[in-house]
């Protein structure tokens, strides 16, 4: 009697387990019906299955380019970025420049007039003659000196006299020649008041900081001028994708005004600290064409793409992508004529094919062209 209750007691218990598989299976099955049920859908009707195509397949695996974005700005070396002073107290006697003027080595960018000026050139003039005398004077001592009729003090004197005049004309003249003054005709007598301030550079006027008849010191700087040689990106690139870059890597530069296609460069200096707080490294480079370079703008803005290497990603083709924002959608099949939409976003894209990048696995066949056509018909005609 009690083997037969154990027995009903099993077989009992083996019935309940049957029961609550079946109704996890059906409770799964139901689960996934509605997560499919819950995704946009599009049914295409036998006469549009003729009329579109609509080759469904499966992810490509392609080795994409690994790129990090570098945003800056276009600059020039220091060594082209000029600042024009005079190193004397004067006055502005005439300024023609403006913001953007074009200007050319050697050409005469202001005069300045200046009383120091003309002291200086006096004191220099006054030097040399006093020199000269001097020199008669101790070529005299010497030779009394020789025949034993002058003062040994005195040669020593004179001597001392000539030899400091000297120091002063050498110090006059490395004066007057951070001045620009022309020594030759100095020092035939001619005195003048005006010193012209000369371009170092070819290039173009950046700023004017001052008019004419203002008073100026040598700390004052007058124009800054930009030289367009050497013309190149500084760019930011993020501290944790410091260690990617690397020199004569591929960068690539989008700018429709700048050409319709994208403009590709090298990676030519790397900086060595992380700065500001954007905690970035600056990172040089120059583009592959120099004549779109040279249509750069010193101050421009400039977002680009640093190629650091290569990856396999998953991928579909440019036709299978419904794009939106950051993001977009793709379609599978999940039965004939039935097609539904899945929301992914979008790595890299190179040569017509996009990475894929999807929160789900996606096992039903995808649609790989045509999608913005089925992403029509799902919204009613208006994509």
């Amino acid at each position: 009697m009690n083997k037969m209750r154990i027995y009903i007691a099993i077989v009992a218990n083996v019935l309940i387990l049957a029961c609550q598989k079946n109704t996890d299976k059906t409770q799964e099955t139901a689960t996934s019906e509605a997560a499919n049920a819950s995704e946009p859908q599009v049914v295409v009707s036998a006469e549009q299955a003729q009329h579109l195509a609509l080759p469904t397949g499966n992810f490509v695996i392609k080795q994409l380019s690994e790129n990090i974005t570098a945003n800056g700005k276009v600059e020039v070396p220091p060594q082209q970025m000029i600042s024009l002073s005079v190193p004397i107290n004067g006055f502005i006697k005439n300024i023609s420049l403006l913001p953007g003027t074009p200007v050319r080595k050697g050409q005469v960018l202001a005069t300045v007039q200046s009383i120091e000026y003309v002291q200086l050139q006096q004191e220099y003039l006054q030097a040399l003659s006093q020199n000269a005398f001097q020199a008669q004077d101790l070529n005299r001592q010497e030779t009394l000196n020789q025949e034993n009729v002058g003062s040994k003090k005195k040669l020593q004197q004179i001597d001392a006299d000539f030899k400091t005049t000297k120091a002063l004309i050498n110090g006059l003249e490395e004066k007057l020649k951070l001045i620009g003054c022309n020594l030759a005709q100095l020092r035939q007598g001619h005195i003048t008041p005006t010193i012209q301030v000369l371009s170092p550079i070819t290039g173009y006027t950046k700023m004017v900081y001052v008019n004419n008849g203002k008073n100026i010191a040598p700390s004052d700087v007058l124009v800054e001028l930009v030289s367009r040689e050497h013309l190149h990106l500084e760019l930011n690139v993020f501290e944790k994708d410091a260690n990617k870059v690397q020199l004569n890597q591929t960068l690539v530069l989008e700018n429709p005004v700048l050409s319709d296609k994208p403009v590709t460069g090298k990676v030519i200096l790397i900086g060595q600290t992380i700065e500001g707080q954007a905690k970035a490294i600056l990172v040089h480079g120059h583009l592959d064409n120099e004549i779109l370079e040279q249509k750069l703008v010193v101050g421009q803005y400039v977002n680009t793409k640093i190629k650091v290497g290569s990856r396999a990603v998953p991928t579909l083709p440019e036709e299978a992508i419904v794009r939106r924002g950051e993001g977009g959608f793709i379609f599978v099949q999940i039965k004939t004529n039935t097609y539904q939409a899945v929301p992914v976003k979008l790595g890299v894209a190179e040569n017509g094919f996009v990475e894929i990048i999807s929160e789900k696995t996606v096992t039903q066949p995808i649609v790989l062209k045509n999608a913005s056509i089925l992403f029509a018909l799902m919204s009613g005609g208006e994509e």
